[in-house]
């Protein structure tokens, strides 16, 4: 199969790719726990070898992975791509729509596992795992609590642990006591903004300036896609959960696989160090020129990411 470059990239999605989600990606939605609306995408082509649930990374959408979606589609596995909850057009926001509010990651962990219940059970085909940044987490929490699930998992930048940019232990500790005292876990985080419509393609996470654009575009024209900034809630639960999932990180019996950028500025290499300690028998990959979003790396180091992905998905259809 052969990935898309730089120059031919939005042709692709503004004409062959956008007729495939037009014909063959379907959305609906699922009612969690709580009552929530989760919104989620999905296509499955016909004899497919397998499928892959998508787990995204934070203030993300469906938009942002149309590419990689098509290639699971064109190289034969199905793919299932819920929004987490208070992403895209799923429930669970704040009035304010760019700030990204949780209580929980086990809130995460239980839509995830009610959709896994209600709609991805039911497919008959083998099932596999693919996960980014923030959904990285998520994903660990999960493998952790139902091992049996999924045939492997591929973490993509996983948020293993978080770069807490200069922040002291003694600091995030007072940043907690005076949040839960003045009930400000709604409230934006420290070094966190609010989205103002300002294309910053140079301080992202992407190397690929079509790809960002692309997504960009979605965002300023849908508020639903205009999540950016955490609250004080998100910030807190995540590093409970970073922690717990690395002391938890044993009871993953589940084939995994870590794709590391080495030019990383939102997750702490630390993380990864201690999960490989925790379980060494994980498959690992660095691209050391990538930013976070390897996915969305320079072209060179894209698609080596991409042959690698499917190398590992492959090998982890039973047969």
């Amino acid at each position: 199969m052969e990935f898309l470059g730089e120059d031919d990239y939005r042709q692709a999605m503004d004409g062959p790719c956008r007729r495939w989600r037009e014909e063959c990606v379907k959305e609906d939605y699922f009612i969690s726990s709580d009552g929530t609306r989760i919104h989620y995408y999905y296509a499955i082509p016909e004899n497919a070898a397998a499928v892959v649930v998508m787990f995204h990374g934070f203030c993300e959408f469906y938009g942002k992975y149309h590419e990689m979606s098509w290639y699971f589609y064109r190289h034969g596995f199905g793919f299932y791509f819920p929004e987490m909850r208070g992403h895209g057009l799923s429930g669970g926001k704040l009035k304010e729509k760019d700030l990204v509010h949780i209580d929980n990651y086990d809130t995460y962990v239980s839509d995830m596992k009610g959709f896994y219940d209600q709609v991805v059970s039911a497919d008959s085909h083998q099932r596999l795992l693919f996960a980014h940044s923030m959904g990285g987490a998520i994903a660990s929490l999960y493998l952790e609590n139902y091992p049996e699930d999924f045939s492997g998992a591929v973490l993509s930048s996983p948020m293993l642990k978080l770069k807490t940019k200069g922040y002291s232990e003694a600091q995030i500790r007072a940043m907690r006591f005076l949040v839960t005292l003045f009930h400000m876990k709604k409230k934006l985080s420290a070094g966190q903004s609010r989205f103002d419509g300002v294309n910053i393609f140079e301080q992202s996470s992407c190397q690929s300036r079509s790809r960002y654009d692309y997504m960009f575009e979605m965002r300023c024209a849908n508020d639903n896609y205009q999540t950016y900034g955490a609250t004080f809630g998100w910030s807190i639960a995540s590093l409970d959960a970073t922690s717990r999932l690395i002391r938890d990180a044993q009871k993953i019996r589940t084939p995994l696989a870590v794709f590391m950028a080495g030019q990383d500025h939102l997750v702490d290499p630390e993380g990864y160090r201690d999960l490989f300690r925790a379980l060494p028998q994980t498959h690992r990959y660095e691209f050391p020129t990538s930013r976070h979003e390897i996915f969305n790396a320079a072209t060179d180091v894209r698609k080596d990411y991409y042959e690698k992905l499917f190398q590992e998905l492959d090998s982890m259809r039973k047969e």
